[in-house]
């Protein structure tokens, strides 16, 4: 009887090894906001991969919208697509969501007994153990120029592109040919602040808002591109367009568009904030989080702390769930075991929980108390939600649409700043 197999693909991190590739190992210039060549033969891996095994998962990872020249060739096969949406900075991070969907599919008694991951690298390594805590196979699928001896060490079995007799598809040049120029730049920047300017009430912007704003137009923009080596460099170089000030005890300076550059509109016209994390909520639905009430939400990660506290460990998610609405049916006496379910399933997304031990369920290791699992629940929600609005976030809405309160939103607005920083 075949193996049975199932099939990870990070397809954006095919699709950008095999561009690599094709410019003599030097990374593409491509943006990856304009319609991208067809490079992987993915016609040639389907042909492998139904001679390696039984396929009962096939799902591939990506940011689809400049992939349409794979439109055809992937509506012949059984490959279910999962959109990946870029993060402030314009990088597709794959990594994250299809190794919480391998956790997730591990957890099922009926996985297969191969696990083949298209298009890792070195990131992926840290599976293994999961892999195999579940008597499974860990295989890995890459281009050998740009798939590190780590991530080859880690795989019980590894396959390079190039041996598989696929065809080489894209001949083009892949030293891009759209650029940006520095006056759609400054009409870049001009729109970012001034979108700022109406969402804050105020003239004057902080400078790491304005780049996340720019990127949310163009997310290929990079000042490297226009001969600047750091976006500060960039703003002190629009002195016709800016006005810039350091207050003191501020880390950050701020900016201000000068004269007719400058699009006045009244801080009344603001959204209101209850209105917004409702907003912030649907997109949060459309990304696969199905939250219970914010309040709901806040208390439940308090009793979950109480476990970590308490060294407590379950038999399964069903125990988990029984106590937890145990214990916050003592403050919400009506509320439904599929409101904790919620409560659960999010902070599964979290990474919350470690690799079943000896059939029990805990917590990771480097969670170590209440503050850790409200960041990671924060981190999650600022991802999902801010990656997908094309406005700046704000943060009281947020941490109503979080918690049911306002005051963690300066906590919010902090952690952002340092994420879109690292």
């Amino acid at each position: 009887m075949p193996t049975r197999l199932a099939i990870f693909w990070d397809f954006a991190q095919l699709h950008a090894s095999l561009l690599t590739a094709a410019n003599n190992g030097q990374p593409s210039r491509l943006p990856t906001s304009v319609p991208q060549p067809e490079i992987i033969d993915v016609e040639c891996l389907m042909r492998y991969l139904d001679d390696a095994g039984r396929v009962v998962y096939n799902r591939a990872y990506a940011d689809w919208r400049a992939l349409g020249n794979y439109g055809e060739v992937l509506s012949d096969t059984f490959i279910d697509l999962t959109q990946i949406f870029p993060n402030k900075q314009g990088n597709t991070n794959v990594y994250r969501q299809l190794s919480s969907d391998l956790l997730a599919y591990l957890r099922a008694p009926d996985h297969a007994e191969e696990i083949l991951i298209v298009g890792g690298g070195s990131e992926y390594r840290q599976l293994r153990q999961a892999v195999h805590e579940h008597g499974a196979r860990l295989i890995g699928l890459g281009v050998e120029s740009a798939s590190d001896d780590f991530w080859i060490e880690s795989c019980d079995d590894f396959r390079f592109y190039h041996r598989l007799g696929c065809r080489k598809l894209y001949t083009g040049s892949a030293n891009g040919t759209v650029g940006l120029s520095t006056e759609q730049a400054r009409n870049l920047l001009t729109v970012a602040i001034n979108q700022l300017s109406r969402y804050y009430g105020t003239d004057w912007v902080q400078q790491v808002r304005i780049k996340p704003a720019i990127i949310r137009q163009d997310p290929d923009f990079d000042e490297g591109m226009l001969g600047y080596e750091a976006f500060s460099q960039f703003l002190r170089d629009q002195s016709d367009l800016l006005e810039r000030r350091h207050r003191e005890g501020e880390q950050e300076p701020e900016y201000r568009l000068t004269g007719e550059h400058a699009q006045q509109q009244p801080a009344s016209e603001r959204p209101d904030a209850e209105q917004l994390a409702n907003h912030y909520l649907r997109v949060a639905s459309q990304q696969g989080i199905r939250m219970p009430d914010p309040v709901v939400m806040w208390e439940g990660i308090d009793v979950y702390a109480g476990f970590l506290a308490d060294d407590v460990s379950f038999a399964s998610f069903a125990e988990i769930d029984q106590e937890c609405l145990r214990l916050l049916r003592d403050d919400f006496p009506t509320l439904s075991m599929t409101e904790v379910k919620k409560i659960r399933q999010v902070l599964f997304k979290c990474f919350l929980f470690r690799p079943s031990v000896d059939d029990t369920i805990g917590f990771h290791e480097e969670i170590t108390g209440l503050e850790d699992i409200e960041e990671r629940y924060f981190q999650l929600m600022l991802a999902r939600i801010g990656n997908n609005l094309s406005e700046p976030l704000d943060y009281v809405a947020l941490s109503l649409a979080l918690t049911g309160n306002p005051d963690q939103a300066e906590r919010l607005e902090g952690l952002d700043v340092a994420l879109e920083e690292e």
